[in-house]
């Protein structure tokens, strides 16, 4: 089934292709100066507004774009909700999505920022996987739980959902440990992929 479904959604697996192969032609070409140039401008911005509040805040946040959180959420919908198609939907794009991370990372290889608030990740900065997977995962989380909702339960969750992803976006770029321009790529990528999950989904779940 999920071969049939990839087939079905080529379009999306091309465009996150091409979307790769542009962003780390950008990165190595004239523009990467300007782009760098920007995010020092954003990292100068943010050490200005840097207090206690805000990093306790983004501290906590930051923790619901790492790996154990979604695990698991994956592995209570696999032991309480008798669905497994939940499971594997929601297992399977967040795999999926951290597999793209993965190997943008490899292809363009851009240094995380020198200074941080928590400690520096060791692998590549662009792009922010945390970014990829947390719209990925948690919208398709959304999706799956108000399938079946009213249009205003809908609005309403998927409003917040989505300020809660943007956070845990922003949440590492104050904590210093990944570029503006990482964060923005994430959210670039995280789309056709998002798009191509909730699509398997809609046909799954008929």
């Amino acid at each position: 089934m999920i071969k049939k479904e990839l087939k079905n959604n080529y379009l999306y697996l091309i465009t996150t292709v091409i979307l790769i192969v542009v962003i780390n032609l950008v990165m190595k070409s004239q523009l990467y100066n300007s782009i760098l140039n920007f995010d020092h401008d954003v990292i100068n911005f943010v050490s200005f507004i840097i207090n206690t509040y805000f990093t306790s805040f983004f501290k906590a946040l930051t923790n619901f774009g790492d790996w154990y959180i979604p695990t698991m959420i994956i592995v209570c919908i696999f032991l309480f909700i008798k669905n497994k198609k939940y499971f594997y939907i929601l297992s399977s794009g967040y795999v999926f999505s951290g597999l793209i991370v993965f190997v943008s990372k490899l292809l363009i290889q851009r240094p995380r920022p020198i200074k941080a608030l928590i400690d520096i990740p060791k692998s590549f900065s662009f792009p922010s996987g945390h970014t990829v997977t947390s719209i990925v995962f948690y919208i398709t989380l959304w999706y799956l739980l108000t399938y079946k909702s009213n249009k205003k339960t809908k609005i309403i969750t998927f409003i917040i959902t989505l300020f809660i992803v943007i956070l845990i976006g922003i949440s590492r770029i104050y904590l210093g440990v990944h570029y503006f321009s990482d964060v923005v790529g994430g959210i670039i990528l995280a789309i056709p992929i998002l798009f191509m999950i909730i699509n398997i989904s809609k046909k799954v779940l008929r």
